[in-house]
């Protein structure tokens, strides 16, 4: 989209930041350093206006986002999300800037993922990796990143490249629940089944199968279970 400079003039009570007017498109504001890196100072001058204003979106979008997604890696519909909501209307991000925001915004995402700071895969590999102490599921762990936004296929290669011990945290769970609860095996060293039902419960609802939980509980030894507060 070629455009002409009319003028470019410093905003009153905006330090540092210009109104250049433009023959087609009318009066557009800018940072002071977009309107000397761009050139957008030079009266009459034409310019591909969708471009420049495309590479300046995508310069704020990075500030903007980068320090979100650095520290703490992030889902690209996450990032979509907190881009879509500050680069819109209710902060001046209207009429021309309107036009470019999904552009600039696709840009910044692929720059990310290609920098390792955004995407589904480096969102999920890093989920699972700070989930390693979580007595739940592999499965419990898939369904909570699909209800983030990451893709199903994306979720559970990285479970599987993981390699979480189910069986493990499935007895680790159970460890940890009976800290907390009295529970001991009758005369016949078997728990009674109102016990044994809560406590399939409890390992169901962090998502362990049936047949585990069925082994888990069957193998573990109550006996010997200190007697607790």
């Amino acid at each position: 989209m070629l455009d002409s400079i009319i003028a470019a003039e410093v905003k009153d009570g905006d330090a540092g930041d210009y109104a250049v007017r433009f023959f087609t498109s009318g009066e557009v504001c800018f940072h002071a350093d977009e309107v000397w890196e761009f050139g957008l100072y030079e009266e009459g001058k034409t310019i591909e206006l969708g471009g420049v204003i495309t590479a300046i979106l995508e310069k704020r979008m990075r500030q903007y986002v980068l320090p979100y997604s650095t520290y703490c890696r992030r889902t690209e519909a996450q990032i979509v999300r907190r881009i879509k909501d500050h680069f819109s209307y209710k902060n001046g991000y209207s009429g021309i800037w309107e036009k470019y925001i999904d552009a600039a915004a696709e840009n910044v995402i692929a720059y990310l993922k290609e920098e390792g700071f955004a995407g589904d895969e480096a969102y999920a590999g890093a989920f699972f990796r700070s989930s390693r102490e979580k007595n739940v599921s592999s499965a419990m762990l898939v369904r909570e990143l699909v209800n983030r936004g990451v893709d199903r296929d994306v979720a559970e290669n990285a479970a599987k490249e993981a390699e979480r011990d189910d069986a493990s945290a499935c007895r680790a769970a159970l460890e940890k629940k009976l800290r907390t609860r009295r529970i001991g095996p009758g005369d016949d060293g078997t728990l009674c089944e109102k016990d044994k039902a809560a406590l399939m419960r409890f390992l169901a609802s962090r998502g362990f199968e049936t047949g585990l939980i069925f082994r888990t509980i069957d193998e573990f030894d109550f006996k010997n279970i200190e007697e607790r507060e």
